[in-house]
């Protein structure tokens, strides 16, 4: 069984919870977008979103979008880079 660990609220990154873009990735197959705003480009190895006033561009391989919600998504595949920008 799992332990869940435990943390203060003074152990929360200060990003976190503000309705700002938030961002977890899971090894290299995975990453949650939190307040993703719309999708940029789409392709098998390429993905590229805005989320506030970044631009949030995964490459790799077999990438898609495994869910898309008005909250964010999560983007999956073989991940080899992830890159922020600023908006245009």
């Amino acid at each position: 069984m799992r332990k869940r660990l435990v943390r203060s609220g003074s152990d929360v990154p200060a990003g976190c919870f503000t309705g700002r873009p938030h961002i977890e990735l899971y090894g290299c197959s995975a990453c949650v977008v939190d307040g993703l705003e719309s999708v940029l480009e789409y392709s098998d190895s390429k993905i590229c979103v805005a989320a506030g006033k970044k631009r949030v561009t995964f490459r790799g391989s077999d990438l898609h979008i495994d869910s898309f919600t008005p909250l964010g998504a999560v983007v999956e595949g073989m991940i080899v880079s992830l890159e922020y920008s600023d908006a245009d």
